[in-house]
């Protein structure tokens, strides 16, 4: 994508969502505020029965839900909080296991939680943050959820189950050095989580919002080959929008605030894109979704070399994740 089409789509009159979310369970990750809350507040206004915002701090939670029920005071929506922290793999398998146990259905899932930290830190886990966060654990936390939301498939049901993991448009721009590594011993994943092969810079969050559309896409076959079509796998850009996602850039934070005060969407303009994703149906399975559209995604995801290393990182992810939980391993 040039400068030019970004600026140009950024400044698009998206859609405002309107299809009905009667009877539907939805779950929204970093609901608690900029694009996330704004999503929720969508599926509240569209009447869902049930939204279930995660998020790491209750407390920041409880402030989200009162701000949501305060702007939709007619609502017959329940709002219900669970915690989950993304830098911690306990975290998202408790959280995980609470989900299928305590919510009857999910219809929806979007995985919306994410950092784009400057810095390098390694959580307890042994993986660098961004890494972990954007990728391991959003992966870790869709398959662990992939069969509950196949339950709810309903042949007469005009909305599908859908999963949708939130990218970006940086994608594009990613260098993607770590891909000189396939075949060699260290690995894309290794690279990645390597500080002299990486090191702290806008390219590392970049770069993770790659792997995520390459897991989508190897994760949407395997539902093809294995689900019959019953569930929905996209991955949505939600374009620059004004929110706390910037908060941890570092030196750069003043530069991009100045770019945001000129170019940014609201939140609440990005959200359109979440809920159009999440309501599209078989148009955007595997698909990467930006400005309410099905998209082209970059070449590095599209191009015979894209499609290899798509696979390729699909395969590390189930190398790590299967040693986290075995029975992951049906999906590698």
């Amino acid at each position: 994508m040039g400068v030019g089409r970004f600026l140009k789509e950024q400044r698009l009159n998206l859609i405002v969502p309107s299809a009905p979310l009667d009877g539907k369970t939805i779950l929204i990750t970093g609901a608690n505020t900029g694009v996330g809350l704004e999503a929720a507040r969508h599926c509240v206004r569209l009447n869902a029965a049930h939204v279930i915002i995660a998020v790491r701090t209750l407390s920041k939670g409880e402030a989200a839900k009162e701000n949501i029920l305060k702007s939709q005071p007619e609502s017959k929506t329940t709002i219900s909080l669970y915690s989950v922290d993304y830098s911690s793999f306990a975290s998202v398998k408790a959280f995980a296991d609470k989900i299928i146990a305590e919510v009857p259905k999910l219809d929806i899932v979007i995985l919306n939680a994410g950092i784009n930290a400057m810095d390098w830190t390694v959580t307890k886990d042994g993986w660098e943050q961004t890494l972990q966060v954007n990728v391991l654990s959003t992966a870790y936390l869709s398959l662990l959820l992939v069969p509950k939301i196949r339950e709810s498939y309903d042949s007469a049901s005009t909305l599908m189950p859908t999963l949708v993991i939130v990218t970006s448009d940086t994608h594009y721009w990613a260098n993607f050095k770590q891909r000189k590594m396939v075949g060699q011993e260290l690995g894309i994943l290794k690279a990645m989580n390597n500080e002299k092969e990486t090191g702290g810079s806008m390219d590392k969050y970049m770069t993770s919002k790659l792997l995520e559309i390459y897991f989508v896409r190897e994760l949407s076959k395997w539902v093809d080959r294995n689900y019959r079509g019953e569930v929905v796998i996209t991955c949505v850009n939600p374009g620059l929008c004004h929110s706390e996602l910037i908060r941890e850039t570092g030196p750069v934070r003043w530069f991009v605030e100045a770019f945001k005060w000129i170019f940014a969407r609201t939140a609440e303009e990005g959200s359109r894109n979440y809920l159009w994703a999440a309501t599209a149906g078989r148009e955007a399975h595997g698909k990467y979704v930006g400005s309410c559209e099905v998209q082209r995604a970059a070449d590095t995801v599209t191009s015979e070399e894209g499609q290899k290393l798509g696979a390729k990182v699909y395969q590390e992810i189930g190398e790590v994740l299967g040693e986290l939980d075995g029975g992951l391993k049906i999906f590698f």
